[in-house]
């Protein structure tokens, strides 16, 4: 394990078009009949033959965010600069409704959030050809919320109770490697009301699931984590725990503490550059 501590686009298809990566907005992954699609950034020019692929998951609490806030932007052009073909999501979001509203309660996005994630994915397996991807060389990332979904993505590729959901299903669930920006990986909380089923024990049931370390395993893929040490949203304890159940599971991970950043950064935090460890990590399990 590797432990290390110590541009603004506003007009991002005109800003992408003229630079070295070419952007095709809104691909209806999910189908006709739904509103969440899914952006393309992809690199010009030539290459030898298909190219490795990012999928991007955006955070929000699963409840807000989208795939062209800024850091998705900012994140997935920057992958596709390196030679990445990146792909930013939208899927199924929860709200928090208000009890003072008639029907109160929440809007529980669970399990469709996941199912759309994984649906994803495959789609972009099933599309390889068209997007020129290689099929084995796919990775899963994301930020906080969208950490949350990466990694479970990406832990549980042989996960029945996950994979009969969504579409594309004769299409394999198995990613390469897993990147996570701050991910949550235990749902405690209130955060607990976003996962609730109709029973006590069907809630606990999804909670399980949705626990990435019930998932870790020697089979997991390598995972890169990037957490700041003043984040005030997803605790730094979180990752930590994290990157001791990988070590004990033997699997390859690189665990970098980005000391004073808070919240919600891109690859570029004031406190350090991730881009050399990002690129290294991927360049090694992706390429």
């Amino acid at each position: 394990m590797q432990r290390i501590r110590p541009l603004l686009l506003l007009m991002l298809p005109a800003l992408v078009h003229a630079s070295n990566v070419s952007f095709q907005k809104d691909v209806a992954y999910l189908g006709p009949d739904r509103a969440e699609k899914m952006d393309v950034y992809t690199p010009k020019g030539e290459s030898d033959g298909p190219r490795p692929a990012v999928l991007w998951i955006h955070g929000g609490g699963w409840v807000g965010g989208n795939k062209l806030s800024k850091r998705e932007k900012v994140i997935c052009k920057a992958l596709a600069e390196e030679g990445y073909v990146a792909f930013s999501i939208d899927y199924r979001l929860g709200s928090y409704k208000s009890k003072t509203l008639p029907g109160g309660g929440v809007d529980v996005p669970w399990p469709q959030n996941i199912y759309d994630c994984k649906s994803a994915l495959r789609y972009i397996r099933k599309e390889s050809a068209r997007f020129g991807v290689d099929p084995d060389r796919i990775a899963v990332a994301g930020g906080s919320a969208g950490g949350h979904l990466a990694l479970l993505v990406g832990v549980s590729g042989d996960v029945d109770a996950l994979n009969h959901g969504g579409l594309y299903l004769e299409q394999s669930n198995q990613v390469a490697c897993i990147v996570d920006f701050y991910g949550i990986v235990e749902v405690t909380g209130g955060r607990q009301k976003l996962f609730a089923g109709d029973t006590d024990a069907e809630t606990a049931e999804n909670l399980r699931l949705a626990n990435i370390l019930t998932h870790v395993d020697r089979e997991t893929p390598p995972v890169f984590i990037a957490h700041g040490t003043r984040d005030g949203t997803v605790k730094l304890s979180q990752s930590k725990k994290l990157a001791d159940a990988l070590t004990q599971a033997n699997v390859p991970h690189t665990f970098i503490e980005v000391e004073g950043a808070p919240h919600s950064f891109d690859l570029q935090p004031e406190q350090m550059d991730l881009r050399p460890a990002l690129f290294e990590f991927l360049a090694k399990h992706l390429k």
